[in-house]
């Protein structure tokens, strides 16, 4: 989520255009270096993440309604209650939705009775949940902040971190998130996240591109050029990719999408060293089989009693 200093200067310079920077820009970065740009502050792309987000008919940024409401499902199910939880206990239990985006899961678990907090980095996103939840009646606690060092504080019955969030993470912020969450649960609380296996990596291997939009786009309101690149990080299991956008005066700017695959066998240790019982490893969220050609894992795990 940080950001890293960029190399000095315009990409043009006395009507030329700088060959010399260019070739700088296109090399390799560090594994998990940052970008002098971020998806989730930056004031124009923010809100075309939020579109994203929003959109019924792609899984670009969220997923569509019908998975986000059978996940809810299933996590209900795993929490132990398949009814309707509001008006029904004395105390609600707690949940905390890490990246919690717009609120498309919040606001279903604070519908189904859950006491809710939502935590995201991008104010965009979390302005728009707090004035959903406004106009829905509901009372739930959203939190701008960066989820690699926020206190999670709790207890909680539930934290969720969902859409593969937790594969942008560094080994060290990852291992401190585990940390911070098994701290944050209540003793037999469930953790649930998912993330990416090498088979969806393979089938996101995409070939590096570029493209010119003469009007605005997802990446800026004015004629701009895009170059896409990918660099792949088999030791580290690691794979970014890189977007430079360059302006026509030849200012420009970078953003860098990290994102780490796992192994079901490799999850389940990571998890039992930090203090985890993993319940149970499926193909999805939702509960669909996990097998050889399955590119997501859907993790149910819990802080033991």
């Amino acid at each position: 989520m940080g950001t890293t200093d960029r190399p000095d200067g315009n990409l043009i310079a006395g009507e030329r255009l700088r060959l010399d920077l260019l070739r700088k820009l296109s090399r390799r970065p560090p594994l998990y270096s940052g970008s002098d740009r971020s998806f989730w502050t930056d004031s124009y792309v923010s809100d075309h993440v939020l579109e994203a987000h929003l959109d019924p008919h792609t899984d670009d940024a969220s997923r569509r309604p019908r998975h986000i409401s059978a996940t809810v499902d299933m996590i209900l199910r795993h929490y132990g209650r398949t009814d309707e939880l509001a008006g029904r206990d004395a105390t609600r239990p707690r949940l905390l939705d890490i990246a919690c985006g717009p609120g498309l899961y919040a606001e279903q678990f604070a519908a189904r009775g859950f006491e809710v907090t939502g935590i995201d980095y991008a104010d965009v996103s979390i302005n728009y949940a707090r004035e959903q939840a406004r106009k829905q009646g509901l009372a739930i606690n959203y939190i701008q902040a960066d989820l690699t060092d926020v206190d999670l504080e709790g207890p909680y019955d539930v934290i969720t971190f969902i859409y593969g969030e937790f594969c942008t993470l560094t080994e060290r912020q990852r291992n401190s998130l585990l940390k911070r969450a098994l701290s944050a649960l209540r003793p037999g609380g469930l953790m649930v996240f998912d993330v990416f296996t090498e088979a969806y990596v393979r089938r996101n291997r995409t070939c590096d591109e570029w493209h010119v939009t003469l009007k605005d786009g997802f990446w800026h309101d004015k004629p701009h050029l895009v170059l896409l690149q990918h660099f792949h990080y088999p030791s580290d299991s690691a794979s970014v990719a890189r977007y430079t956008l360059v302006e026509e005066s030849g200012d420009y700017r970078q953003f860098s999408v990290w994102w780490r695959h796992f192994t079901a066998a490799g999850i389940r240790k990571m998890l039992e060293k930090a203090g985890f019982t993993v319940e149970a490893l499926y193909g999805s969220l939702w509960g669909d089989a996990f097998d050889s050609r399955s590119e997501w894992i859907g993790v149910y795990a819990r802080r033991p009693s």
